[in-house]
């Protein structure tokens, strides 16, 4: 600025003649001088019009960075990823190999552009947009790459087999940005036993140690991704535990009589499932037929198993003992259930009140009258005197003849047979109802 003073200062005396020694050449040259210094004093250093804005976007999304600049004159404009320490592009070409990475210019705007298309999480990072000035001039956007939660199989377990008292160690490997959080559930909502004692209905954790487990540690655990991007993955680890049969009879003993169905029941627990069949106490096998009904019923868990054998009309040959039988590569076992006589069909014989009832029946049928009516005699004679109270006495017994009959002894502990003496007294009672009638 004191040179543009001096300058000033000649220019003006120059031009107002103050100086009278100043030839016309030199005046000209103090002119051209000046206005050369003006000249190069309007030129700027170059400056940034704005900051960069941080950009967060899906994975497989575009993005497009921004970079106004003013008075860059013939300087360049590159862009730079940092966490890589590469430069992208300078001016209006590509340097990088990345065919997803363009550059474009709007000069009305002073704006200069980056693109990034179908960004990937290694896109993640600082982009710089810098000038080359002889201090470089630098502004940065940061550009995150959001990553929904997925699943590594081959980092992960898939489903295992232990026997019965073994530890399990489960592993589930997510990958996401933000990292993922893996948490594990059972299939059924039931709790996950850690140890004996640890029992949560869920656990956070890319490792899941199952300690001693047993047959009610059986079953399929989930594994669960997720950072708070959709969609949350999951993944489904079957769990089984091996171990022998295990068999439970209801009963052991059972009455049946002759002609009957009786079934027999057992009860087991075996992984892997076992090879149920019934036999004889000889050994024979038993096998679905006309005489025996064989059914199998799972249970819930599916290691249980309802064996159930029916045995229809039963005779002789088929009391005794049969065996429910249960195999596994684990082990096998039996158990024996004994069907016995129960003896010959129980006869009932007819209470004593039912005979009652039933002689009663039929002497109401013959005798029983509302008004009884008796058969008389003519009498020639007056109802009068001596003969007159003969003749009424006559009459009553007869009247008493004509409802009499024979008395049945019945002592307390005496049996009424009544078949026997029917054969006697339905003679009796036609005859009688001739004279009633």
């Amino acid at each position: 600025m004191q040179g543009c003073v001096c300058f000033a200062e000649l220019l003006c005396q120059a031009l107002l003649g103050k100086k009278q020694f100043y030839s016309a050449g030199i005046k000209l040259w103090l002119i051209a001088a000046v206005l050369q210094h003006i000249q190069a004093g309007k030129l700027r250093d170059p400056n940034f019009l704005a900051d960069i804005q941080n950009q967060t976007v899906s994975e497989g999304r575009n993005v497009r960075f921004a970079c106004r600049v003013d008075n860059l004159g013939t300087h360049k404009v590159a862009w730079i990823h940092y966490e890589n320490s590469a430069i992208l592009t300078v001016s209006n070409h590509v340097i990088t190999r990345n065919d997803r990475i363009t550059v474009s210019h709007d000069k009305h705007q002073k704006t200069w552009y980056l693109h990034i298309t179908d960004v990937r999480e290694t896109d993640t990072g600082k982009y710089m947009c810098q000038i080359n000035t002889a201090s470089a001039m630098t502004i940065a956007g940061y550009l995150t790459v959001v990553v929904p939660p997925d699943i590594v199989d081959q980092e992960s377990s898939g489903d295992v087999i232990a026997q019965e008292g073994n530890d399990v160690k489960l592993r589930c490997r997510a990958r996401g940005s933000p990292k993922p959080t893996v948490t594990w559930k059972r299939e059924d909502g039931r709790n996950i036993t850690v140890d004996k004692s640890t029992s949560v209905t869920e656990y956070e954790g890319e490792v899941l140690r199952l300690s001693k487990v047993s047959r009610m540690d059986m079953g399929a655990y989930l594994c669960i991704a997720s950072n708070g991007h959709p969609p949350t993955v999951s993944k489904r680890m079957l769990v089984s535990v091996d171990f022998p049969p295990m068999l439970w009879i209801p009963h052991q003993l059972i009455a049946a009589g002759r002609g009957s169905t009786v079934v027999l029941e057992c009860f087991t627990e075996a992984h892997p499932t076992s090879l149920n069949y019934w036999t004889r106490g000889d050994g024979n096998m038993i096998y679905d037929s006309d005489k025996y009904t064989i059914e199998n019923r799972v249970g819930n868990p599916e290691y249980k198993i309802h064996m159930l054998l029916t045995v229809k009309y039963l005779t002789s040959d088929d009391f005794g003992t049969y065996r429910c039988v249960a195999k596994n590569p684990r082990g096998e076992t039996d158990g024996t259930i004994k069907v016995y006589d129960s003896g010959p069909p129980m006869t009932t014989n007819v209470p004593l009140t039912t005979e009652v009832e039933l002689f009663e029946n039929i002497n109401n049928q013959v005798w029983d009258k509302p008004t009884p009516r008796t058969r008389k005699k003519p009498n020639s004679l007056p109802i009068s005197g001596k003969n007159g109270a003969e003749s009424e006495e006559n009459k009553l017994k007869l009247e008493d003849n004509s409802l009499n009959l024979p008395a049945v002894a019945m002592d307390a502990g005496t049996t009424l047979r009544w078949p026997t003496y029917l054969h006697l007294l339905l003679p009796a009672i036609y005859v009688l109802r001739d004279h009633i009638f």
